[in-house]
């Protein structure tokens, strides 16, 4: 496999893992570190976080960790594969990726939707 090919896998597979990472852990309520500018200290809370807490921090902290994992995965995948890989296979990862930031994103617009 041509090293550009190797990249743009890993790129893509990370890039798709950061996306279910951080949609995920809002929507599954996973614990994530949450910063409180009022006291002054970090805390590792659970959903839903008040008005006066920054829980982003925690959300591309989940991000970055889903990243590496995908980053990884697609890595491994690279190396099995030593053939080059065909182009519409790399369009079809591309697309996945994405698709995977666009339904996150989607997600989140959702979510602050007023109710």
């Amino acid at each position: 496999m041509p090293p550009w090919q190797r990249t743009y896998l890993v790129a893509c597979s990370a890039v798709i893992g950061f996306a279910l990472a951080y949609a995920l852990c809002d929507y599954a309520g996973w614990s994530r570190a949450v910063y409180v500018p009022l006291e002054g200290a970090v805390r590792l809370e659970r959903p839903p976080i008040g008005r006066n807490e920054v829980g982003y921090l925690g959300m591309v902290a989940w991000g970055a960790g889903g990243a590496l994992v995908g980053g990884l995965l697609g890595f491994a995948a690279a190396r099995a594969i030593r053939r080059p890989v065909a182009p519409r296979a790399l369009r079809i990862v591309g697309a996945w990726a994405l698709t995977a930031v666009v339904l996150a994103g989607a997600f989140h617009t959702w979510s602050l939707w007023p109710f």
